[in-house]
């Protein structure tokens, strides 16, 4: 009898100690999972976060690049602006292939490939100025991304200062024809060139929305407004 109870004892603590120890091993899997989700959260804000500084660095850079484009010939703007742009754009060209890896972990593929396509990134619109469309980037319009329309920016800022020289060259020949078309040229692109700058920074604005939408479908914290 004392044998039996001893056992039964002995059971007991044996199948106590292991609905602690699974019930241990439950809750220590689930605060790994816990810690590894909000890590992932952590590290998807951060990517938002590098992605929204990007393009707010690209935005600024076109913006100073174009202003510097303003009644100068390409000598000129070829030594100043455009020669700053274009140290700038190494590095941020650099950044960008790097956060698309991050954006494609967080966010999808899909995401990634709207700030840049990696597949593409060495292939430049067409120096040639006498193509019908100089500036046209690589692709078609489901490839278009924020890389490729700063370098359609960036082309059409060299085509404004190369047709300055154009009208420069026709006003000391006093070519009334050439320079009125020269001056129509002029004008024509660098209304384009501002105009791509405004849809770069709409396009901007859309994107980061759209990170901010899947955050908060990845489970981020949102506050509410009642009112």
């Amino acid at each position: 009898m004392a044998e039996t109870i001893w056992s039964q004892t002995v059971a007991a603590s044996l199948l106590t100690a292991a609905l602690t120890l699974a019930g241990t091993s439950c809750q220590q899997a689930h605060q790994d999972n816990r810690a590894d989700s909000l890590k992932f959260l952590d590290g998807a804000q951060a990517t938002a976060q590098e992605t929204s500084r990007l393009l707010d660095d690209g935005y600024n850079a076109l913006a100073k690049l174009l202003n510097g484009m303003e009644q100068k010939g390409w000598g000129e703007f070829s030594k100043g602006s455009w020669h700053e742009y274009i140290e700038f754009h190494r590095g941020w060209r650099q950044q960008l292939i790097a956060e698309h890896f991050k954006l494609s972990r967080y966010f999808g593929k899909d995401m990634a490939n709207q700030l840049v396509h990696i597949d593409e990134i060495d292939i430049r619109p067409t120096n040639n100025l006498s193509s019908p469309n100089p500036c046209a980037p690589p692709g078609d319009e489901s490839n278009f991304d924020v890389q490729k329309l700063a370098s359609q920016i960036e082309c059409y800022s060299r085509f404004v200062t190369v047709s300055q020289d154009i009208l420069d060259t026709n006003m000391k020949s006093k070519k009334a024809d050439e320079i009125f078309d020269a001056m129509e040229s002029v004008l024509t692109t660098k209304n384009t060139s501002w105009d791509l700058l405004r849809h770069y920074d709409k396009t901007s604005v859309s994107y980061i929305r759209r990170l901010d939408a899947r955050l908060t479908a990845l489970g981020v914290s949102q506050v509410k407004n009642d009112n």
